[in-house]
């Protein structure tokens, strides 16, 4: 999966955010995989896979996801999982752990 596919599936017409993709895209790939505990060919994604990395990425790029914050020595605190309606996309590919 490549940036230019991200940008089509996101909606993203500039390049302003080519390096953060080019950065982030194998990242959230290696996620995917160790989430699903399922080896993934970059090359070759499943669809609910790439759907998972495009918005992870989107998600990702928005100073969204902030959980709390105090005014007294200013302090933020931030979600760092992905919400539900994105991590949805992976559940088809997960394989059971056994430990």
């Amino acid at each position: 999966m490549d940036i230019a596919q991200v940008k089509r599936m996101t909606g993203i017409k500039t390049n302003k955010h080519d390096e953060y993709l080019s950065e982030i895209v194998p990242n959230l790939i290696e996620y995917a995989s160790d989430f699903c505990s399922n080896t993934f060919d970059p090359e070759a994604l499943p669809g609910g896979v790439k759907l998972f990395v495009a918005k992870a990425a989107e998600y990702s790029m928005n100073p969204s996801g902030l959980s709390g914050r105090s005014m007294g020595d200013i302090s933020y605190s931030y979600n760092t999982e992905f919400p539900l309606y994105i991590m949805k996309h992976l559940t088809p590919y997960r394989r059971l752990r056994v430990k």
